[in-house]
């Protein structure tokens, strides 16, 4: 059953894989139709369902590699109880991905009785496209039964693996197992009753209820996706008789088949690319001999690595990974303190959430229906100010502190300069093939993501550096982080619903109104809000919990949606590096093996500095608005 099982999981990563690769191949075909003049019907919607397929079928091997996000500080401390714990995260877990599977199943059988068909030129029967989601949802629920049967029976404790070995186990035997296992039902039960038993206009009473299951779930260790879909069918069953499941697989689907958000694994797959061939090394190498003689030395190869992978790359951990692995040894190795090392590599990986391009940035312009192009764009002149700072306070500190610094690195020629930066040639010229497109005009910033995968297959080739377990080890790193992000968008987008039958966001958006906040109290007032709540959840995450509320007040209050997508994502970054569940503490906790908090304590000046970033952009909007306005003006 084992093998069968693990097979089966193996197929449906094989179809997330070819899905993706059918996404690059949909993107090229629509570009070039368009630049020829030549129809191609249904081009969009085909990648859309492409995006599904490989969003739903990566959900069971993503699970199985642990790689979908929770909030883990509760189950890390839980000590000889962490059997207990994860019978209740796994039991809760199973209820959900059961109730989505049903409902997943049941889509497009309702699809086809009804004889549902795609809006677009290419007429689709949906029911075809949506098989995905129902083979996804269906292996995801047996991935989760699967664990929670391995953590009441067997000695697992299911895909998230304690940090330390666990001494001693409060559950030994099986029965006290099944006896929390029939509790946690037991409060399900209990829950859903409760919501649904509710008089209709104890409103206040149900949005308090509705909030502290939100906080709860995720506090408890539930994964982040699990738990606002499992929050948002409390939300629906308490505040609307609409059925939770029809609404709940009509949105999800209407989320995962978007056009725009294929973009998103396509990014992904770029970093993953050269994450894994030797164009990040050769880009460490080309860079150094330029900053060996700024002061602070080779510090600086930090903040100008980890800003010239996030153009290329759009995620904080992969750029962090990328550029860690080739500049801690070497900065060790050269004598520069450990607390600087680790401490500017925190903060300087978190400018691959604003440079284009970026993952949050497109998971926000889906979100609030923003163009992904005019977000890239606005995020170009922020992203290069805050390096600037970065480098600043290196700089202040080996002025500061000379008795820290290491001995100057000995002068090499300028010829020699110029020959190792013929090393950074292919991954300049691939930031230009990206941005550059988007900038001329040529290419939507889902075009451009196919421009850089394509351009960083060519490169890695060219270098010699790609081979067949690179390029499959990419694949299926892109298909796992897409898949994780997926079930986040999916969860949100169900809790953005419910969200709107409970009236939170418009009674939020009166009291905000109400308090005739100005603009620059009501961002003092978020950059606290996000601060705390970052403390707690992913960036990503925090975006798409909070956007249901937060969009109307900035809506009402006449604040540029550009410009609050670039603020949004300086305070996410700040969420990257703030414990308990800042993950590039995480990453680096696991590259250093220093104790988080020592961790912590090294990114208090580069948070410091994103709190400055802050109030620049609030005095000088025009550094986030003036591109993207200027690029609108040329096209």
């Amino acid at each position: 059953m084992r093998q069968t099982f693990d097979r089966i999981y193996t197929l449906s990563r094989l179809g997330a894989s070819l899905s993706l690769i059918a996404i690059l191949c949909l993107v090229v075909a629509q570009m070039v139709s368009r630049w020829l003049g030549v129809l191609f019907p249904g081009g969009a919607n085909y990648a859309g369902y492409a995006m599904a397929a490989a969003s739903f079928l990566a959900l069971a091997d993503t699970f199985r590699h642990n790689e979908h996000i929770r909030v883990g500080m509760v189950i890390e401390r839980s000590g000889r109880w962490r059997r207990g714990f994860e019978i209740w995260c796994y039991t809760v877990g199973a209820v959900i991905a059961l109730f989505f599977a049903w409902y997943a199943v049941e889509t497009p059988f309702l699809s086809h009785k009804i004889n549902d068909v795609s809006q677009g030129q290419d007429g689709t029967p949906l029911w075809i496209p949506q098989l995905a989601m129902a083979a996804g949802a269906v292996l995801l629920a047996i991935a989760m039964l699967d664990s929670l049967l391995s953590i009441l029976f067997r000695d697992g404790l299911g895909v998230d693996a304690p940090t330390k070995p666990m001494l001693q186990d409060a559950l030994k035997s099986i029965k006290p197992r099944l006896m929390l296992f029939a509790l946690s039902a037991l409060v399900i039960y209990a829950a859903v009753t409760l919501m649904t038993g509710f008089d209709r206009d104890a409103v206040g009473l149900k949005i308090g209820v509705f909030l502290f299951v939100l906080f709860f779930l995720l506090g408890s260790g539930l994964w982040v996706g699990l738990a606002l879909m499992g929050v948002a069918y409390m939300g629906m069953i308490g505040f609307t008789p609409r059925n939770p499941g029809s609404s709940m697989s009509i949105t999800v689907w209407t989320s995962a088949s978007s056009w725009t958000l294929t973009s998103l694994p396509l990014f992904i797959w770029m970093g993953e690319i050269l994450y894994r061939t030797r164009l990040s090394e050769d880009m460490f190498k080309g860079l150094a001999p330029w900053l060996a003689r700024f002061p602070g030395g080779l510090l600086h190869s930090n903040v100008v690595g980890c800003t010239v992978f996030a153009a290329v790359s759009g995620s904080s951990a992969a750029t962090l990974t990328t550029v860690g692995k080739m500049s801690i040894p070497e900065l060790r190795k050269r004598g520069y303190p450990e607390f600087m090392i680790v401490g500017t590599l925190a903060g300087a990986a978190t400018l691959g959430l604003m440079i284009p391009p970026s993952l949050t940035l497109i998971v926000y312009g889906v979100t609030v229906q923003q163009s992904v192009t005019s977000l890239f764009m606005a995020g170009v002149i922020p992203g290069i100010v805050l390096a600037t700072m970065f480098m600043a306070y290196i700089a202040i500190w080996s002025m500061i502190r000379k008795d820290q610094a290491p001995d100057p690195e000995p002068d090499t020629t300028f010829t020699e300069k110029l020959r190792t930066s013929t090393l950074l040639i292919p991954v300049i010229a691939l930031i230009a093939i990206v941005i550059g497109s988007m900038y001329l005009g040529i290419a939507t910033a889902t075009e451009a993501a196919a421009f850089g995968v394509i351009g960083a297959l060519v490169l890695a080739a060219m270098q010699g550096s790609l081979d067949w377990e690179a390029f499959r080890q990419s694949l299926t790193g892109a298909t796992r982080t897409s898949a994780m992000i997926a079930l986040i968008l999916m969860g949100a987008s169900f809790l953005t619903l419910a969200m709107g039958f409970t009236g939170v966001p418009r009674a939020l958006a009166e009291v905000i109104s109400a308090w005739n906040l100005s603009p620059v109290a009501l961002i003092a007032a978020l950059t606290v809000f996000y601060i705390i709540i970052g403390m707690f959840l992913d960036g990503i995450s925090a975006v798409v919990l909070t956007m249901a509320i937060i969009e109307p007040m900035i809506r009402a209050a006449g604040i540029d949606l550009i410009w609050f997508g670039i603020f949004i994502v300086v305070v996410v970054e700040m969420a990257q590096i703030t414990p308990p569940v800042g993950f590039n503490l995480f990453v680096l906790q696991g590259m250093t093996r220093h104790d988080m908090s020592y961790i912590a304590r090294t990114a208090i000046p580069m948070f410091l500095i994103m709190v400055v970033m802050v109030g620049i952009l609030v005095a000088f909007p025009g550094l986030a608005t003036w591109l993207p306005e200027t690029v609108q003006a040329r096209q």
